[in-house]
C-alpha cells in the first residue's frame, strides 16, 4: 500500500487543527467524508473543480470550491481537516501526491467517471480471492456474474474478513453479508486481466458466473 503519511507530515497541517476542526469531524465527519467521495469518484462538475485523467485534483482548489458549494452544511474542509480525514479513514480510500501549492488528492478507486485512465497496476492477485454482498443482490449475481455497475471495475477483497467489512457497509445492522469466492487462479489462466489499487483492492472488469462460489459458514 502507498502510505500517505509522509506527506501529511511534510504539510505541516496537523498541528494546525482546531478543536473546533475535531468536533466537527467527530459529529459530521461521515457526512463529509461522503460528499467528498462523490466529488472524487463521480462527479468533479458538481463543485467546477479540475480533474486529470488519473482522477487527481488540486487540494487547494477543491478546497475553496468544495466550501463555496456546501456553505449549507454543517462541514466544511481546510488543509488540516483534509489531511486528518485522509489520515484517519479506516478505507484508505485517499492518495495523495506532490507538495505545497501541488499538493494533489484524489480517490484510489470506485470512480465512475467515463473518461478516467486510472494508472492502476497490473498485477497477478492471488489464487482466491472474495467479494462481499447481500443476499438481494446474490441471485442476479449468480445469473449474470459479477458486474462494475456504476463503477469503472469490480472489487475485491485479500480476504473473507474483509469482504464482510465491505459487505456490512451497505447492509442494515442486522442482514447477514453474503461472501462469494473467486477463483482467480482459473480466470488468469484464462487469460484475464487483475490489477491493484493502492489500497490493496483488486480490481477486475467483470466476473462470470462460473468463477464464483457461494461461501457457507458453520
Amino acid at each position: 500500500m502507498i502510505d500517505n503519511t509522509e506527506i501529511i507530515e511534510q504539510t505541516g497541517a496537523l498541528k494546525h487543527l482546531t478543536p473546533e476542526d475535531l468536533d466537527m469531524l467527530k459529529k459530521s465527519g461521515r457526512k463529509l467524508g461522503s460528499a467528498l467521495c462523490y466529488v472524487l469518484r463521480h462527479n468533479p462538475d458538481r463543485i467546477g473543480v479540475s480533474m486529470d485523467k488519473q482522477a487527481w485534483v488540486n487540494v487547494a482548489e477543491l478546497i475553496s470550491k468544495f466550501n463555496a458549494h456546501n456553505t449549507n452544511q454543517r462541514f466544511y474542509l481546510s488543509l488540516p481537516v483534509l489531511m486528518e480525514l485522509v489520515r484517519t479513514d479506516s478505507k484508505q480510500r485517499y492518495g495523495l501526491k506532490g507538495s505545497n501549492s501541488n499538493l494533489m488528492i484524489r480517490c484510489r478507486q470506485g470512480h465512475s467517471i467515463p473518461w478516467l485512465e486510472m494508472d492502476y497496476r497490473e498485477m497477478t492477485p492471488p489464487d482466491l480471492l472474495y467479494h462481499g454482498t447481500s443476499s438481494t443482490f446474490l441471485a442476479s449475481i449468480m445469473s449474470k456474474g459479477l458486474l462494475p455497475m456504476s463503477r469503472q471495475k469490480v472489487h475485491l477483497s485479500k480476504d473473507v474478513p474483509t469482504a464482510i467489512s465491505v459487505a456490512k457497509r451497505h447492509l442494515s445492522k442486522d442482514a447477514c453479508p453474503m461472501i462469494l469466492e473467486v477463483d482467480t487462479a482459473q480466470m488468469v489462466k484464462d487469460g484475464i486481466t487483475f490489477y491493484l489499487a493502492d489500497n490493496d483492492v483488486w480490481l477486475v472488469d467483470y466476473i462470470a458466473q462460473k468463477y464464483l462460489t457461494l461461501m457457507t459458514f458453520q
